[in-house]
């Protein structure tokens, strides 16, 4: 791996937690996320993270624009889609979001895992597409 991988993934990273553990993941978006509806809200924590994404992309890496918004589109994507299914598996098994059980937190941990593997795999692409 280059240092210039390294320092997308690493950027990758940075942006995922601003886009989920600061005031830019709104308390409706993390409502709407416990419960897997509506989707608005998640689909609009979903671009927040793909505009973060890009971001990222752009500064460390400067690939092409076409590369930016493949990589936007992943993550807008796969980011939804993982918190959608989510919250919708919270809202019909309680011990997904109850904190106080093992389950909530294996659900976050794995949440987690997901998209840390989607970041991997863009951070993979974008040089792959540019190289």
């Amino acid at each position: 791996m280059t240092a210039q991988a390294a320092i997308l993934v690493a950027a990758l990273f940075v942006a995922h937690f601003v886009g989920d553990y600061t005031p830019l993941a709104s308390a409706r978006m993390q409502d709407a996320k416990s419960s897997g509806k509506p989707i608005g809200p998640i689909a609009a924590h979903a671009l927040i993270h793909a505009l973060l994404a890009a971001s990222a992309v752009a500064v460390v890496a400067h690939p092409g624009w076409t590369t930016v918004v493949i990589a936007a589109a992943i993550v807008l994507g796969t980011h939804f889609g993982i918190d959608l299914l989510r919250g919708r598996l919270g809202a019909t098994h309680p011990d997904l979001s109850d904190p106080g059980k093992q389950a909530f937190w294996t659900a976050l941990g794995f949440d987690q895992l997901l998209h840390g593997l989607v970041l991997i795999g863009v951070a993979w692409l974008v040089f792959r597409l540019s190289a």
